[in-house]
């Protein structure tokens, strides 16, 4: 009888709808994370091959951005990314069962291996370099130097890097790093050095993120909201 119920519940849970916040090397064994999910549901992982997507049970919907909920999934891949490599997933990825997810799992498998590869190990840093007011009126030749000091060194203790949108006129810099989580304390050091040297110049360093623009994060989905 206890065997039935047992079914029976993981039955439904089957049948649940599951939004997935991100992927990892699958753990050897179901790995739970707590309630930290949407209204407060268990995250945990589910199984796939070699992988593993983190997903809650949740009520199937469409997840238009909300603040407070782009937020939720935001601390959930933080909290798994202080165990584990993470592939982050965009905001929004629901599945109506387990075996939808399933089948967009098998169809992004071989660019999910590829990016598990690429984060294996790693994390993503970031660097904004401003100009003050009294030094806006820089030229171009000295804000490109001083961008290439800033990537020479960088790089020196990097993976890899992207060049990110400057959206402002005094900011010279705005840089993603792709750092060995063994390296961090290297990277910060010369990042350290680095704020010393040009110490009239405002230095933001952010991180340690999820490698979010170092691997697709649309990889579940095939349309950019990647609602499925």
């Amino acid at each position: 009888m206890v065997r039935r119920i047992l079914r029976a519940q993981r039955q439904v849970a089957e049948n649940q709808a599951k939004y997935v916040y991100c992927v990892i090397k699958y753990p050897a064994e179901q790995k739970s994370f707590g309630d930290l999910g949407f209204d407060a549901g268990e995250v945990y992982t589910l199984d796939y091959r070699d992988l593993a997507p983190v997903v809650s049970d949740v009520v199937f919907r469409d997840y238009a951005v909300n603040e407070g909920e782009v937020e939720v999934h935001r601390r959930v891949v933080e909290q798994v990314m202080m165990e584990y490599s993470v592939i982050p997933v965009a905001y929004g990825m629901a599945f109506k069962s387990r075996k939808l997810l399933q089948i967009a799992m098998g169809a992004g498998y071989k660019a999910m291996q590829k990016a598990i590869a690429v984060v294996d190990g790693k994390v993503e840093l970031g660097i904004k370099v401003f100009l003050p007011k009294e030094l806006e009126d820089w030229d171009g030749a000295k804000r490109q130097d001083c961008s290439a000091d800033f990537l020479q060194n960088l790089l020196a203790v990097s993976s890899d890097w992207k060049s990110l949108k400057l959206f402002s006129d005094r900011l010279i810099l705005n840089s993603a790093f792709l750092v060995d989580k063994s390296a961090i304390h290297e990277f910060s050091e010369h990042v350290g050095k680095l704020t010393t040297k040009y110490e009239k110049l405002k230095v933001q360093y952010s991180g340690p993120w999820p490698a979010y623009n170092f691997v697709d994060i649309h990889i579940l989905g095939g349309h950019r909201r990647g609602f499925r």
